[in-house]
């Protein structure tokens, strides 16, 4: 597997994560964003949403862990 660079910065209350572009896809990969039970659980989320069962987003952890 390639090494991602990155440039990682904070402040009080935010995380900012600069990767190149051409590095990104490989990113998403690393970290799971291309899983199929992830995107499962975005599509879970928004259909939720777009149907009135909740009227704002939790957060990600919660949503993996219901």
């Amino acid at each position: 597997m390639a090494k991602l660079k990155a440039k990682i910065t904070e402040d009080r209350d935010y995380i900012h994560l600069k990767i190149r572009k051409n590095d990104f896809e490989a990113f998403c990969s690393t970290v799971g964003l291309f899983k199929s039970s992830f995107l499962r659980t975005l599509e879970k989320s928004e259909k939720d949403l777009k149907e009135g069962r909740y009227t704002s987003r939790k957060t990600l952890t919660e949503l993996i862990t219901e």
